[in-house]
């Protein structure tokens, strides 16, 4: 026999139904970037009070642009074994005691401290920042199609750990993640990220290693770099695993 409650839960359930059905036809009205970044928000929480968000269609095609650059100039690069080994190379020796010392790094504050601002950086710092994260990009997600010609024979993750008032630096890698399907950020349980200003935030992002390891070389050189340019921490916590399944499909 149906009773009161059987009525009552079979009503909420189709109002719940009905609700998502709501819900779902207006997402699919909204444009793709301001989707990706609503992700964000609520898979890395809101740094310093939130993540910058498109306000308008505008800053959408503003994004939308950023991301076209940036895949111009990875092209341009035809980025193969031997030129990320150079490039590796090259991040290494840019130390953050030698940025310093060339006056590439303009009064920056402690390590530990803020992230450092354009004022801190000189023109060519400026310029080898967005190169370090062209490289980053290009590692995570490059393929043949934007000119990376490596062989990634296997899939392994890279997991980094930063405060949650950074991570905007690396939110680029996140919204490319979130579209392309290979990772995605999480709030860290065990610092509270909801209430703790200063709480950390975990990446995870899936991504194709060669058989000697070059492409994990290349994202530590080019994190290291973005930690001394940016960042601004005394340890970036940077991890490079082989999961479960590392095969690469």
């Amino acid at each position: 026999m149906v009773n009161i409650e059987d009525i009552v839960r079979r009503a909420r359930e189709q109002a719940d139904a009905d609700a998502r059905e709501r819900v779902r036809r207006l997402l699919r009205t909204r444009p793709t970037e301001w989707l990706v970044e609503q992700l964000i928000v609520q898979t890395m929480g809101a740094p310093g009070g939130r993540l910058p968000l498109p306000r308008s269609e505008e800053d959408g095609r503003q994004a939308e642009q950023d991301r076209t650059l940036r895949m111009e100039r990875i092209r341009a690069w035809r980025l193969d074994r031997n030129r990320l080994t150079d490039l590796v190379l090259r991040y290494r020796e840019a130390t953050r005691e030698r940025l310093e010392a060339d006056g590439q790094l303009l009064g920056p504050p402690p390590r530990g401290g803020e992230a450092l601002e354009s004022r801190h950086r000189s023109p060519a710092a400026t310029a080898l920042l967005e190169e370090a994260k062209d490289l980053l990009y290009a590692l995570l997600f490059g393929s043949e199609a934007a000119e990376v010609r490596l062989d990634r024979v296997e899939r392994r993750q890279l997991t980094v750990t930063l405060p949650r008032a950074k991570a905007p630096a690396l939110a680029f890698v996140l919204r490319a993640a979130a579209e392309s399907g290979t990772g995605g950020g999480r709030r860290d349980p065990w610092r509270g990220a909801d209430e703790d200003p200063v709480a950390t935030l975990v990446l995870r992002i899936s991504y194709g290693e060669t058989a000697d390891e070059l492409v994990g070389s290349g994202l530590a050189a080019a994190l290291r770099l973005i930690n001394s340019l940016e960042l601004n921490e005394p340890v970036l916590h940077v991890r490079l695993e082989k999961p479960e399944d590392g095969q690469l499909e």
